[in-house]
């Protein structure tokens, strides 16, 4: 797409997107930035708010669902692909707001009884990972959550308390316990 294109859909002159962001280039880059500034902020508000727990996870699925549905996942392929600067950008966001908050939200967690005590940052920090790479790997299965409220609670009842669920507790013979 053309920077012509572009002014032409955002019903401005061309001259005046130059004007303000010199390129198509910055153009993309101050978007990805708003996008995933935005995500940020929207999460520091859920995780941060009253609303339960459990409620806060559904938030934060539903939510990143949305966005990535809403650009299909392309977004972040080009962030990274096209634009190494911008995996600076995330990694130092990351830093500085998203561990902290994830840092929250699993403290919570813990105090609540919905994350096991006993489970290390580094374990849930890699479940998070995973869950996060595969949704965002399948742009379908976004959009089915989105639509499908029961799979999504059915989804975040899968990230809270596995397949076994809360009766893992009283399977003494798990060869997991040991």
């Amino acid at each position: 797409m053309s920077l012509n294109d572009i002014a032409r859909k955002a019903h401005v002159s061309h001259v005046t997107i130059y004007n303000h962001f010199g390129s198509k280039e910055e153009l993309v880059r101050d978007v990805i930035k708003t996008v995933i500034s935005r995500l940020v902020a929207n999460s520091r508000d859920i995780i941060e708010g009253e609303k339960p727990f459990l409620e806060k996870l559904e938030l934060i699925i539903l939510n990143k669902a949305e966005q990535a549905g809403q650009y299909q996942g392309e977004l972040m392929k080009i962030a990274g692909r096209d634009y190494p600067e911008m995996q600076l950008f995330v990694e130092s966001l990351w830093q500085k707001e998203i561990d902290p908050l994830l840092n929250t939200l699993i403290e919570e967690g813990k105090k609540l009884g919905y994350i096991k005590q006993e489970l290390s940052q580094q374990s849930i920090r890699y479940y998070f990972e995973l869950i996060r790479n595969g949704a965002f790997a399948n742009t379908e299965m976004i959009e089915t959550i989105k639509i499908d409220k029961k799979l999504a609670y059915d989804l975040n009842y899968l990230f809270l308390f596995g397949l076994i669920g809360r009766t893992a507790e009283k399977l003494s013979h798990s060869p997991l316990r040991n």
